[in-house]
């Protein structure tokens, strides 16, 4: 390799978050791909465009980088969470970015993941450090906002159920959510629970 080459691969080379979120991204594309027993370090190494002693610095093993790609989409990046101006479609709009979410990672992944971490609890597994509500809360403080919802409507419960009720059909079902099942999630159970406060 010739010393411009060498230069020209410096110039290139990422870290930090860019790398982080390269090798992360490889790893869902690993995941929509190879499934979950399909994925190897190796594979996701190729993808990424880095070594496999660069992945091993930063996770042990195939579930905590799986688990670390989960974690980067939970809870939305900000430029991400929906504003349409509306109660309504923000919450039908979280629920679609979960729905793709899932079927990127969560759905490809789960039962490889519980079979190699074990029995844990779900939350453990995607909130280690707690929950993380920022995503609803942006989202019903702009209906606050807007005088679409009371304030004490916006109560820790409130916050998680969308979520909750979208998981539960996720992992219950193992296939992604239907755009009937979203509106009957928003319409019939979260909005008339949410506004009537």
């Amino acid at each position: 390799m010739s010393h411009s080459q060498d230069q020209d691969k410096l110039k290139t080379r990422r870290r930090g978050k860019e790398l982080e979120a390269a090798i992360l991204q490889a790893v869902r594309e690993e995941l929509n791909e190879r499934g979950y027993s399909n994925l190897t370090m190796d594979g996701v190494a190729e993808r990424s465009g880095t070594s496999k002693a660069v992945l091993y610095r930063r996770w042990a093993n195939r579930a905590e980088i799986v688990l670390a790609a989960i974690r980067e989409r939970v809870p939305l990046p900000l430029e991400e969470v929906p504003d349409y101006g509306n109660l309504r479609d923000d919450v039908c709009g979280v629920l679609r970015s979960m729905n793709q979410n899932n079927i990127e990672v969560m759905m490809t992944a789960f039962y490889g993941l519980v079979t190699d971490i074990g029995a844990m609890p779900l939350a453990s597994l995607i909130f280690p450090e707690g929950r993380n509500n920022r995503t609803m809360t942006i989202v019903l403080q702009r209906a606050v906002d807007r005088g679409e919802v009371p304030a004490e409507a916006v109560t820790p419960r409130m916050l998680t159920l969308p979520a909750d009720l979208a998981r539960h059909e996720l992992i219950l079902y193992n296939r992604p959510m239907s755009e009937q099942t979203i509106a009957e999630i928003v319409d019939e159970v979260y909005l008339p629970l949410v506004l009537k406060r």
